[in-house]
């Protein structure tokens, strides 16, 4: 599995692997007081969405949503002078993610406290094949090909449509969404701007393609974990430099005198140590998680639908690793460049030399005590704290065994390979959605031989059940997370070469095998996935524009530059995420930065532990959704 693959299943609060799935009123935001929304206050609906909307299979389920009417009034009640006068206010509508819907509805405050405002009607959309929305598999033949982004698209603008038909209304609508959700409110904008007035597109990296995202943007990732670990994120200058001081050290010290017992013992590892890098590997595994739930408030947002265990993470859990020792100063120095990956680690009397990927030491001439002497030891062992931030979220694991406290993961794309001999076959592709100006949809790849899926339908799904078949039926391959230790961040060493590319990062720039994204849903009897693949995402990438997304009108594109997931995200030409915290794109649009945000932090309800940029922001998305509705009003004035 690809290293952006696996970060993918933290994209948006993923990876339900085999367990089932987890009660959707446990996710509930925590601090906020009481009588807030949640699950309790929805009038559940479903609606019969066909399972092929471009017609190639016959079929139908039931689609089910979520509707809180009681804040909807009148439109000029609440602001909007020009709307007609029995017009009622705007229709607030949530682009469901990849896991049950009620996840979003407990969470997403934005929504709920904007439309108790703008008396706006409240929608929750559950993706297909998720929660209660998975259709029939049994016996269907290519069951899983209808998992894609643009029929889920399709699924929304049908029911948006049924309401507004139902109510009899052409009330403005504006969409939400966080994450993986936020690309499909952005990208809905793009494909049904009839149906969609606007969209908020929190934390959406739609820009983490291959084509659009360009090389010199691969460690915006890296960095912007880093950050949280840094004074700009509310911690310290000295965890960072602890942080990356601490890998080759931790590395050099397998060539000491009794070096993996040593460090074995302070990392509190359960046996001892085969190599440095499995103590290298398992605590760096936890910062992207860490970054991505970096809130201001406790919160088992990140910790239950990535992890295993509905216990929150501490309020800023970069800053609470930080301070298990991270702060310390240890006698560190450096000399030589750090951006270039060419430098010194000075922990006296232990010199460390770093080359981009190669390291030199004078540790195997050192004894133990000399190690001991030169608190490295220390510092191995408050790396272990901080980590123990997330691994030990429960507070009573004594020792680490390893690999396998890692946060489960589901699999999902492989990295790209090169070109394998396959038989020749037809290609499928009546179920590919119309584009004119794009390449073969990837279920073109799908095998030509039927295929009757022979998975036994349950009452129950796991979380995420859509997301590897999303994945893989439209290749949505984000490499914006993949680059890290290249100077910059707080991680070593380099996983790529000092003269990477795209190419390095994404593969060859064609389709090439890919048996990955079949084997692990065939095991299960599920079928009709693509036997091949392109990393570089050309239809997905001209399907939605995504070289023109700037184009898009109406569209709040906001981000956090503590989350990993802002390496993807998009900004005016000349903008970024260290930019201004208003950066127009448009007189409509614009990109929004939360200096002290991580994931979607905007989406959240109201916290009194909210930092000022957050407030602002959601103050600056409240304008801009007046604003819209007012045109669109305007429009049916006329």
């Amino acid at each position: 599995m690809g290293p952006w693959h696996a970060m993918l299943c933290a994209l948006l609060l993923l990876c339900g692997g085999a367990a089932a799935r987890l009660g959707e009123g446990r996710f509930v935001q925590r601090g906020v007081g009481a009588g807030q929304p949640t699950t309790a206050n929805c009038t559940w609906a479903t609606i019969d969405q066909p399972l092929d909307h471009t017609g190639g299979a016959a079929g139908t389920f039931k689609q089910r949503y979520c509707v809180y009417d009681k804040y909807w009034a009148p439109a000029r009640s609440r602001g909007f002078g020009s709307a007609p006068a029995a017009a009622p206010g705007p229709i607030f509508f949530y682009t469901g993610n990849e896991s049950p819907v009620g996840v979003y509805i407990n969470n997403t405050g934005l929504m709920w406290t904007l439309a108790e405002d703008m008396g706006a009607l409240i929608v929750f959309a559950e993706h297909r094949y998720e929660g209660e929305s998975v259709p029939r598999l049994h016996g269907v033949e290519y069951c899983m090909s209808y998992a894609t982004t643009s029929q889920a698209l399709m699924d929304y603008a049908a029911l948006i449509r049924q309401l507004q038909a139902q109510h009899g209304t052409q009330s403005p609508v504006i969409a939400f969404g966080g994450s993986y959700g936020g690309m499909l409110a952005g990208w809905m904008r793009y494909k049904y701007p009839e149906v969609i007035a606007g969209a908020i597109a929190a934390s959406a990296p739609v820009n983490g393609l291959a084509p659009v995202l360009g090389a010199s943007n691969l460690p915006n990732t890296s960095q912007a974990i880093s950050r949280g670990v840094s004074a700009f994120g509310g911690a310290t200058d000295t965890c960072f430099n602890n942080l990356l001081a601490a890998w080759p050290a931790i590395k050099a010290l397998e060539k000491a005198p009794k070096g993996l017992e040593l460090l074995s013992k302070a990392a509190k590892r359960c046996g001892r140590l085969v190599a440095a890098q499995e103590l290298i590997d398992w605590a760096q595994a936890v910062w992207f998680y860490m970054a991505e739930g970096n809130f201001p408030f406790p919160s088992t947002y990140v910790s239950t639908a990535v992890g295993s265990e509905d216990i929150p993470l501490p309020a800023w859990p970069m800053r609470a690793a930080c301070s298990k020792g991270l702060n310390t100063d240890y006698g560190l120095r450096f000399t030589g460049n750090l951006s270039t990956v060419n430098f010194t680690v000075h922990l006296e009397p232990l010199e460390v030399d770093v080359v981009w990927e190669k390291l030199y030491s004078n540790a195997a001439g050192l004894t133990p005590d000399q190690i001991q002497q030169s608190r490295v030891l220390e510092l191995v062992s408050a790396v272990t704290e901080a980590a123990g931030v997330w691994y030990n979220i429960t507070g009573d694991v004594t020792c680490y065994s390893g690999l396998n406290e890692k946060p489960r993961k589901n699999a999902a794309k492989p990295t790209a390979a090169e070109d394998a001999a396959l038989p020749a076959a037809a290609p499928v592709c009546g179920i590919c959605p119309e584009c004119v100006d794009c390449p073969p949809c990837p279920l073109c790849n799908r095998s030509a031989a039927l295929k009757t899926c022979t998975f036994e339908d349950r009452e129950e799904y796991p979380n995420a059940f859509c997301w590897n078949p999303v994945v893989c039926n439209e290749d949505v391959t984000l490499v914006n997370t993949v680059v890290h230790g290249v100077g910059g961040d707080m991680y070593w060493p380099p996983n790529v070469p000092a003269n990477y590319t795209m190419e390095t990062v994404a593969g060859p720039d064609r389709v090439v095998d890919n048996p990955t994204c079949t084997a692990s849903l065939e095991a299960q009897g599920l079928f009709g996935t693509p036997t091949k693949g392109d990393n570089w995402a050309h239809w997905l990438t001209a399907y939605y524009a995504s070289g023109a997304v700037l184009k898009t009108t109406n569209v709040v594109w906001s981000n956090g530059a503590l989350d990993p997931w802002s390496g993807g995200g998009v900004y005016p030409v000349h903008g970024g995420i260290l930019g201004p915290v208003v950066q127009n794109i448009s007189e409509s649009s614009a990109s929004l930065v939360i200096p002290l945000g991580a994931h979607h932090l905007d989406l959240f309800f109201p916290s009194d532990q909210d930092p000022p940029d957050v407030q602002q922001v959601r103050q600056i998305e409240a304008s801009y959704i007046r604003s819209w509705a007012s045109q669109h009003y305007d429009k049916l004035g006329q």
